[in-house]
């Protein structure tokens, strides 16, 4: 079976698919947690905001898609605002389990606020919107990463910490 074609400019729907899909965990959890107390649900947005921009310092400006459009859209958004990195400390990154903690907290975090406001009250609505974020992690990431992201990845094929975490290999 002949290796998927890697994108030199990702398509628009990848994109898009995958941006919503972050929207869509981010909002629940920013509602679970405003639901508890305003604070709350501020400190959450300040958190996602933060790993984000994490993501960006540390991974999108030694990119291959540093100024082009990656599966996320961050390569094409990042060149506005970082100045481009070294694309050699992106293959001397090595991703570990510490490295995934503050991504799954953001998943962590409005669990337990759900939690808490299903020990307050039972409430079908954030039972059902706790359940998507959990979804998301465990469908919705490896499909938008199977298939749209990795299979098509010019830096996976140069070098990827994450895909040599995971055990994935994409060389040419």
């Amino acid at each position: 079976m002949p290796e998927p074609k890697a994108y030199e400019s990702y398509p628009l729907r990848s994109v898009l698919a995958y941006n919503i899909i972050l929207l869509v965990n981010y909002i629940v959890g920013i509602y679970i947690l405003t639901r508890i107390d305003l604070v709350w649900g501020s400190l959450f947005l300040a958190y996602v905001i933060i790993l984000e921009l994490k993501v960006y310092k540390e991974g999108c400006v030694n990119c291959y898609y540093y100024g082009k459009r990656c599966f996320s859209g961050r390569g094409a958004v990042v060149s506005k605002f970082l100045k481009r990195g070294n694309p050699k400390k992106f293959c001397e990154r090595k991703v570990t389990i510490k490295d995934l903690i503050p991504t799954i907290m953001a998943l962590v975090f409005p669990t337990i606020g759900a939690g808490y406001l299903l020990w307050q009250n039972l409430d079908p609505v954030i039972i059902g919107l706790i359940i998507i974020p959990w979804l998301i992690w465990f469908i919705g990431n490896p499909l938008i990463y199977g298939k749209l992201a990795c299979l098509h990845c010019k830096q996976g094929r140069i070098c990827c910490p994450a895909n040599d975490f995971f055990g994935k290999k994409n060389k040419d």
